[in-house]
């Protein structure tokens, strides 16, 4: 991007981490925990659905998985948006869309009308999750910006704790005599509207993100305002209490916004074949894992209220993400990224293979226990993972073409999260008809466990190190 001696990311490399940066995280980090209560949601709703409307296995993964169909789109639909119009306004634009749909499927009335409803709102989701991630990450000095980077993907579990939270006053705590267990109801309304509904008040943070936020200094300076750079760089030197070194126009290449097939030019395509292969392996375990959970865990008989557990697994996944914001920075992207998926992937089969009925192991190693920490340690190293990922992706890909790259690695990602829970929704129900209700879990969970483990392979086999690089 640059030509002579000063770049856009050694100016910002010279401005220590201080207010500014935590102001971003902060707001950054809120769009990101409302992403994942956005996602998880569905988990608590399928099951009542599928009671409310009939579904099959395989209509209630597909409606499961209809946000995460609509992920693709958002993925590489609005990170190439924010490579052609900007950061900020494709920020903004994918918060209201997923915000505005989420509430919207409140009013849903079939299986068709849901899917389409939830399809819309993840075309925002995938949408906020590239832009989100290129946004904070060219406002972070170099040093810093892989840790910051796992710090924001530490919001998730906190966004699954609000939906754990919701689901319960809706779907539990406030749900009256009216309704059953199956079909819970709040006066006369059913619970899972006012759950969807609920989830329409992230739309408040649109009006955080226009006043709050400006454009990144690197988009300002690939499109030839420099001076708007500058001044974007003196105020962030402001805030956090220093001086700022100003860019000369002379120093930087105004790049256009490059096509699609940048991405496969000789001198990055390793680079986005592997890590689309690593985001292929982690959508595909986790989703496959974590939307099916609630009947995972039901399954399995060890439990009581399935809300407790869920707030344990989401508590479980901070350290997760914490370990990982160590590592990336003192051990390095890749090897951190390839051995916690890896782990997941032992720790998935660990949890299947442990469950009560099954005793793959023998009768010694199954049971409440074992069953319980295999799926604590999987879901540890998962969130992890996806901490780990998001803090190397970035890094991958040149400011130019950085919006669209993070868009094809999530849209390659998101049509293996399609795939894993419409998967594990027909072995499972395959099995089940035969009456192999443990043995079928089992069956479903096995290809996921798979998945996490050779995703980890790729990488540490093919991945290139980025820490302490600048951005490109």
């Amino acid at each position: 991007m640059s030509r002579g001696t000063v770049t856009v990311s050694q100016v910002i490399d010279r401005i220590p981490v201080g207010r500014f940066h935590h102001r971003l995280l902060a707001i950054c980090g809120s769009a990101w925990a409302f992403d994942g209560m956005e996602v998880i949601i569905i988990s608590f709703t399928l099951p009542v659905l599928i009671g409310a409307w009939g579904l099959s296995g395989l209509s209630a993964g597909l409606l499961g998985s209809a946000s995460l169909m609509g992920m693709i789109i958002g993925n590489w639909g609005w990170g190439w948006y924010a490579d052609r119009h900007g950061r900020k306004p494709a920020f903004q634009w994918t918060v209201l869309t997923y915000s505005v749909f989420a509430g919207l499927t409140a009013l849903a009335v079939g299986f068709y009308s849901g899917f389409a409803l939830r399809f819309l709102t993840g075309v925002g989701l995938g949408g906020a999750l590239a832009v989100d991630t290129s946004y904070l990450s060219e406002h972070l000095p170099t040093e810093r910006r892989g840790r910051y980077l796992v710090y924001l993907d530490a919001f998730w579990p906190i966004g699954n704790i609000i939906a754990v939270v919701l689901a319960w006053v809706w779907l539990s705590a406030l749900a009256g005599p009216g309704g059953t267990i199956a079909l819970p109801v709040v006066g006369a309304v059913a619970g899972w509207r006012l759950l969807f509904l609920s989830a329409a008040f992230p739309a408040l943070l649109v009006f955080v993100i226009r006043s709050q936020l400006s454009e990144t200094p690197y988009y300002l300076a690939k499109e030839g305002r420099i001076d708007e750079a500058n001044a974007l760089i003196r105020a962030i030197a402001a805030e956090n209490g220093e001086d700022a070194e100003v860019l000369d126009i002379d120093d930087v290449e105004v790049t256009p916004t490059p096509p699609v097939s940048r991405l496969f030019d000789e001198d990055i395509r390793s680079q986005t074949l592997m890590i689309g292969a690593a985001w292929f392996a982690i959508n595909f375990g986790y989703y496959g894992v974590f939307i099916w959970l609630p009947q995972t865990v039901g399954a399995a008989g060890v439990v009581g209220n399935i809300y407790l557990y869920f707030l344990l697994i989401g508590v479980v996944q901070i350290p997760g993400y914490l370990s990982a914001a160590y590592l990336v920075e003192r051990v390095g992207r890749r090897p951190t990224l390839g051995s916690y998926l890896l782990l997941s992937g032992v720790f998935t089969f660990v949890f299947a293979a442990t469950m009560p009925g099954v005793a793959l192991f023998g009768a010694g190693l199954s049971g409440f226990w074992p069953f319980l920490l295999g799926l604590l340690a999987a879901s540890f190293f998962a969130l992890g993972a996806w901490g780990a990922i998001y803090a190397y992706t970035p890094e991958l890909f040149p400011t130019e073409a950085r919006g669209t790259g993070m868009g094809y690695a999530g849209g390659v990602g998101k049509v293996a999260a399609v795939i894993g829970p419409i998967l594990a929704g027909t072995l499972l129900e395959t099995d089940l008809a035969g009456g192999f209700v443990e043995s079928g879990y089992l069956l479903a969970l096995t290809p996921l466990a798979v998945a996490f483990a050779l995703g980890g392979l790729v990488v540490l086999a093919f991945g290139r190190e980025t820490r302490g690089e600048p951005l490109f």
